[in-house]
């Protein structure tokens, strides 16, 4: 878990280093192994804290050209705002779709990030897959065998002699 110790500060700016295994944060995805590691500063300003973080996870993938795993770090950067409001966090208490800021009670001595870092990890992974060694490059040069079955280019305005027979396809109702 990534739990960050709020006890005895005092209005100020410090310094967040935390990091938990995988395996330990709740609902990530499959994608995620290893070591989360998050940093950043926490800034006290009476009841509010404010953490502006990063946070960086290995993630094992598959890529959408080759079909091969690959691994490679996703790294995402966000802000997040607590305010110390018993009242409303007791309200807010049985809620999962809670927005920001977060409210967290009073007498609390730790701020319970790991959610947050999960969901902000999540839409940081990637929607297209591809390994390092194949972002440079085209797909025939990927897999030449595919090479030979292209078809012929033909100038601009001739037509392929393929669909040449089409031409001769009449759409009027005069007829």
């Amino acid at each position: 878990m990534l739990i960050i110790s709020i006890k005895g500060l005092v209005d100020g700016k410090y310094p967040v280093e935390a990091a938990a295994d995988c395996s330990e944060i709740p609902y990530i995805f499959e994608e995620f192994v290893g070591t989360i590691s998050i940093t950043g500063t926490l800034r006290r300003h009476g009841k509010r804290y404010l953490f502006d973080m990063s946070a960086q996870a290995p993630v094992r993938l598959i890529c959408d050209i080759s079909g091969e795993e690959y691994e490679e770090t996703v790294t995402t950067e966000f802000s997040l705002e607590y305010i110390a409001n018993t009242m409303l966090a007791n309200l807010n208490a049985d809620k999962t779709d809670v927005e920001p800021p977060f409210y967290i009670r009073e007498d609390d001595t730790t701020i319970d990030l790991s959610d947050e870092v999960r969901q902000e990890l999540a839409i940081s992974l990637p929607m297209r897959r591809i390994a390092p060694q194949y972002r440079t490059k085209e797909f025939i040069e990927i897999f030449p065998k595919f090479a030979e079955h292209q078809p012929e280019t033909t100038n601009e305005g001739s037509i392929d002699p393929r669909w040449a027979a089409l031409q001769s396809i009449k759409f009027d109702s005069t007829s």
